[in-house]
């Protein structure tokens, strides 16, 4: 009963401790009118297409098989398309005024700004975010999740509610990847999933954008799957920065580049394999499914991976520094916009230790958001378990980061954390539950 009252006081107390809309970083006007939000379902009841179900709640696989992307008209639509940065590749975003609200935003603060992300770990525990809230009384902007146990033999969609969550109740901008596990064998599914090619036995990437084949059936089934939950977001204007098919030169991953595509490479041969999967993606979800809420990120690393520009419109790039480096990347930024159509927004989005935002200005090196990975590289691990001092609170890894480190980079007018977004129309703009009721013990304790 103690701890039912004192949870309840903490709720009582949320407003005192949100931080809503803050100076230091020149934003739009976000808000919509009543009127606006009201015309906005028939907008995307007109072009939504939802997703068909089988009596069980499973994918409808024979309406799912009778959409077959047309590879060559797709393409040709595509180039045959001006290229506009200004303006989101979909269609169909560009009816959603939710869309168009982040959309807005994210250009309005590119190359001024850099938005704070962070890659999430377990959403019930929140350990990323109370280390940089111990530390800084803020968090970042944009939460990453990840599809990752969507499908397969998962069915776990625990990501998917706390995305929902973080942008219906803090106002916290979303984006997903997705480690896409397909089944190990595809003769034999008993056997398992996984994503990393080298646990893959049997499962042919070109042969899942290959109608007729089982790997196309299991690829058609979870790019509806996974469709389906980015539509629930859709229905509550939550934009998703999308980020499929992530790091696909490297070939540790089943969708990358793998070695023999590499000799074709050398030899002059460019593979498609890897394209092929992307716009089958990109055709499902903007051109049968009339998704209306997703911003593209393409992750492709390499010139190799390039897609048309009109089927992405942030391109991110991973980078893992073997030793602490905290720098602005600039090699990388130069790189990725070497290879990217000129005007497209610019991401690190994967790294393992956070740039020093004002080295990215004094570089101008000013990555769009920057995204750390989750677990041990914000928190402090012994055995594969996270740290926490007495009252559960996680510990930062000393080795790539401390408190006087976050506040200092938080402290940055550049920097663009929770408490600096401008209030979205599509959520509140208040604490995540655990981290307010931890504020609440914190100020009860001092």
């Amino acid at each position: 009963m103690k701890k039912i009252i004192c949870a309840i006081l903490a709720l009582s107390v949320v407003v005192s401790l949100t931080a809503c809309k803050k100076s230091g970083v020149d934003t739009p006007d976000t808000n919509t009118s009543d009127t606006a939000n009201a015309t906005q379902d028939d907008v995307i009841s007109a072009i939504y297409n939802p997703v068909k179900r089988t009596a069980d709640g499973d994918i409808d696989m024979e309406a799912a098989l009778a959409y077959e992307t047309d590879f060559d008209a797709l393409k040709a639509s595509l180039a045959a398309k001006d290229v506009d940065p200004s303006q989101p590749v979909s269609e169909n975003a560009r009816k959603n005024t939710s869309t168009m609200e982040v959309w807005n935003y994210l250009r309005s603060v590119y190359g001024k700004h850099m938005i704070a992300a962070q890659q999430q770990m377990d959403v019930g525990k929140s350990y990323e975010d109370l280390v940089y809230y111990n530390a800084t009384d803020d968090l970042p902007a944009m939460k990453g999740y990840d599809f990752i146990f969507c499908t397969g033999s998962y069915n776990n969609r625990s990501m998917v509610d706390g995305a929902i969550e973080w942008a219906k109740n803090s106002g916290g901008l979303v984006t997903f990847t997705w480690h896409w596990n397909v089944p190990r064998d595809i003769d034999n599914t008993d056997k398992g999933y996984a994503f990393y090619q080298e646990e893959i036995l049997n499962f042919d990437p070109l042969k899942a954008s290959t109608p007729g084949t089982k790997e196309y059936e299991v690829a058609v089934h979870d790019i509806d799957l996974i469709a389906g939950y980015l539509q629930e977001m859709e229905a509550q204007g939550i934009t998703v920065l999308f980020r499929p098919y992530h790091e696909a030169s490297g070939s540790w991953f089943w969708w990358g580049l793998q070695p023999d595509d590499k000799k074709l490479i050398k030899d002059g041969t460019y593979p498609e394999t890897y394209q092929r999967l992307w716009y089958m993606m990109f055709d499902r979800i903007e051109n049968y499914h009339k998704l209306s809420n997703i911003i593209w990120v393409w992750n492709g690393q390499t010139k190799f991976c390039t897609v048309d520009p009109n089927s992405y419109d942030i391109a991110g790039v991973d980078y893992y520094a073997s030793t602490e480096d905290h720098t602005p990347l600039v090699s990388e930024y130069n790189n990725l916009a070497a290879y990217t159509y000129e005007g497209k927004m610019l991401a690190l989005s994967e790294c393992g230790y956070i740039p020093d935002p004002q080295q990215c200005i004094d570089k101008n090196a000013m990555w769009l958001y920057y995204m750390p990975w989750n677990g041990e590289f914000i928190c402090e691990s012994v055995g594969g378990a996270v740290v926490t001092d007495i009252n559960d609170t996680p510990t930062p890894n000393p080795e790539r980061l401390s408190e006087e480190l976050l506040k200092e980079y938080f402290s940055n007018e550049n920097l663009i954390s929770w408490n600096k977004l401008p209030e979205f129309s599509f959520g509140e703009h208040k604490l995540p539950e655990r981290i307010s009721v931890y504020a609440y013990f914190a100020k009860a304790n001092s």
